[in-house]
């Protein structure tokens, strides 16, 4: 009876240790097959994304000369284009030639109509007719003026000669007693009269004279005042047949027979097609490389031409900075004025430096990741480059890469979070 009771004492004892055990060996477990599902995650995480080799853009670094160049792009225009504008108010009475026709300086491209300019043109030819009418008037009038006082003037010279020798004898006869005191102070009162008349005819004459150039100096300015106007009309009523005033080519005529147009509506636009420009934009942020002096090369269907920065506009517009490029002479044949170009900006030449194609996406001065392949070339890693000084497709190795290292520049977005690509 005790051996029982004691047994079953030892076996109560020992059991809860049994199920200790057991718990403790089932959490071993568990935390054994964590840790195996942790490591196929990382495994998994770790894994290399899959590349179809196809998709991938890839280019080698190079060693050498890295010739810096902006894009550019915009059309051709004529150096000298002449816009033809109404001097006045008129009606079109017709147009001589159509756009695309050669002319010459003279040729007439459009003919206008304005009866008004007409009456007026006539009524200032009338005027200044009528003032130089008036001219010769004046001048005749003043002219017999001047005539009369030197007749009167003649006549009072001689008066006073005969007075002087009258109170001349006068004097020698009164010494004589021939002669009464009266007879001899009348004779000298006379020539003293005579001696004032004409100063004062003389004086008058000296009046005339100036008067008369007074008065056809201000007739001769409203004369001419005249004659400009009129001739002003004149010209207002020829330049009612318009004409070119280049030789060149007719780019536009945007009127219709019997259109009103006002002072200063363009009537038509003729260009110099021998002498080219091109008006060409550059992106802003590229831009500020660009100066007066520096040389452009074009690329056309035509064939390639270059030029040279004649201006920069210091406005920016719809994110862009126009520029004036000036041509050389010779031009290939099929180029022709308002053609669209597409064309480089030389800024500098780099003198042996490392340089690759440039990586989608990146700028310039910028420290990027970026995929080389491996030895393999079957997978890529990534790795920090930093850049330097760009151009339009190649851009400066700065650090991170050497010569002949073979790197993705196509999109790498999609593979932002991977370390290493493989490529299949």
């Amino acid at each position: 009876m005790n051996l029982a009771v004691g047994a079953s004492v030892d076996i109560a004892r020992k059991a809860p240790t049994r199920m200790a055990r057991k718990a403790f060996a089932g959490g071993i477990a568990i935390i054994a097959l964590l840790a195996f599902a942790g490591t196929l995650w990382r495994s998994s995480a770790a894994a290399a994304p899959s590349v179809a080799r196809s998709t991938v853009w890839t280019e080698r670094v190079h060693r050498g000369d890295l010739l810096r160049q902006v894009p550019v792009h915009g059309t051709l225009v004529p150096e000298r284009v002449q816009w033809l504008s109404a001097a006045a108010a008129a009606r079109v009475a017709r147009t001589t030639v159509r756009p695309g026709a050669q002319v010459e300086a003279d040729t007439v491209v459009v003919v206008l109509e304005n009866a008004e300019l007409e009456l007026a043109a006539l009524e200032a030819d009338r005027q200044a007719t009528s003032a130089e009418s008036t001219q010769i008037q004046l001048d005749e009038k003043t002219r017999g003026e001047l005539t009369l006082q030197d007749s009167s003037l003649v006549t009072l010279r001689a008066e006073l000669r005969d007075a002087e020798r009258h109170a001349l004898a006068s004097d020698r006869l009164t010494s004589e007693g021939l002669v009464s005191g009266i007879e001899h102070a009348d004779a000298q009162n006379k020539a003293r009269g005579l001696v004032e008349r004409v100063a004062a005819e003389e004086a008058r004459k000296l009046a005339l004279d100036s008067g008369r150039a007074r008065q056809l100096f201000a007739q001769r300015a409203e004369v001419e005042r005249l004659r400009e106007i009129a001739s002003f009309r004149r010209r207002q009523l020829a330049a009612l047949q318009v004409r070119a005033g280049v030789r060149g080519v007719v780019q536009e005529i945007p009127l219709e027979n019997g259109q009103w147009v006002a002072i200063g509506t363009v009537l038509a636009k003729v260009a110099e097609p021998e002498r080219l420009k091109a008006e060409v934009k550059v992106a802003e942020g590229s831009a500020r490389d660009v100066h007066k002096g520096l040389a452009v090369r074009f690329e056309s269907v035509a064939g390639n031409f270059r030029g040279v920065v004649e201006r920069v506009d210091p406005a920016v517009v719809a994110g862009n900075v126009k520029l004036v490029v000036t041509l050389e002479d010779a031009l290939p044949n099929g180029v022709r004025a308002d053609q669209s170009v597409n064309g480089f900006v030389e800024i500098e030449k780099l003198d042996n430096v490392l340089f690759v194609a440039r990586p989608a996406g990146v700028q310039d001065g910028a420290t990027v990741g970026l995929f080389r392949l491996d030895g393999d070339r079957a997978h890529a890693s990534r790795l920090t480059a930093r850049l330097g000084r760009g151009s339009a497709r190649e851009i400066e190795i700065a650090g991170g890469l050497a010569e002949g290292d073979e790197i993705v520049v196509s999109d790498t977005s999609t593979w932002e979070a991977a370390d290493r690509i493989k490529l299949k």
